[in-house]
């Protein structure tokens, strides 16, 4: 089967103003683009519980990569098309990485486990704590607090996060690459400015990677547009022939630009998908 187009968007900041369901005029325009014979992917760092929740008004069909493109799946049908994961081989490089830092590693055990999470309260500061109890209840996730990671049945599991300031998730960011070789991109966090979170990943996988083996998939010909705002959109966006770059983003991405697009506050995923149909 090959298609005729693929678009490949961000969630939060891009589709989305970091938290809110996607605006109806948004579903309008991409619903009218799905109908015109384009296959739409969200890409995102979120896990499938959490993107969900944003998604719900979307009635077309979709293709929906979470935790950094760790888990691939068809939608609505939530099938699994793809999936990537880490063993609990990397716990003693993980918590020799954490341990003198604020923040402790947070396993992820993904859309198959409900996306359910495992911490250790006892290996974190105070103030990261309270930090972390507040935004697991904003998102409504499931963490189960244990003494230790070694009586998890969990053998395997899509991603590890570790949560901070900025310095903080810079050092663990650049070690988990550099010591362990997985994919660790520092972006922020759009549960509250200031804190910054570093989502590991299997070495194969990015955002890049879930767009590649789509378009591998879908045997896309024609030219593949990517919309993104933070770091870990940047393999994304180099996987495509056209980059619509929110206003927002940081500089060093602004930089490689096809498109500029107003913020995502203002819906402005509107005008620079139009602008990018433009160029085609």
């Amino acid at each position: 089967m090959t298609v005729p187009g693929l678009i490949a968007l961000d969630i939060d900041g891009t589709v989305t103003d970091f938290g809110g369901v996607i605006p109806p005029e948004v579903v309008a325009y991409l619903s009218e683009l799905v109908s015109d014979g384009w296959n739409v992917v969200f890409i995102t760092g979120r896990t499938f519980t959490d993107g969900f929740k944003i998604l719900q008004p979307l009635s077309f069909p979709y293709y929906f990569a979470v935790q950094n493109g760790a888990i691939t799946l068809r939608m609505p049908q939530q099938e699994v098309v793809a999936k990537h994961t880490l063993g609990t081989d990397v716990f003693p490089a993980m918590e020799n990485i954490c341990k003198d830092e604020p923040s402790d590693f947070v396993i992820f055990a993904g859309f198959e486990h409900q996306d359910c999470c495992y911490y250790r309260s006892h290996c974190f500061s105070k103030e990261l704590l309270e930090y972390l109890k507040a935004r697991s209840d904003a998102f409504n996730s499931i963490w189960y607090d244990v003494e230790s990671f070694d009586n998890l049945t969990l053998a395997n599991f899509p991603s590890l996060k570790c949560f901070g300031q900025v310095e903080s998730a810079s050092r663990i960011s650049y070690r988990i690459e550099n010591e362990i070789g997985l994919h660790a991109p520092l972006i922020k966090d759009p549960f509250q400015n200031g804190y910054y979170v570093v989502q590991a990943t299997h070495a194969s996988v990015n955002k890049g990677s879930a767009l590649r083996d789509l378009k591998q998939r879908l045997r896309v010909q024609t030219p593949v547009i990517a919309a993104g705002d933070d770091n870990n959109d940047i393999s994304m966006l180099e996987e495509a022939d056209i980059r619509i770059i929110m206003v927002t983003a940081p500089d060093h991405l602004l930089q490689t630009a096809t498109i500029i697009a107003p913020p995502a506050r203002e819906k402005g995923i509107i005008q620079g998908l139009q602008k990018a149909l433009n160029l085609i």
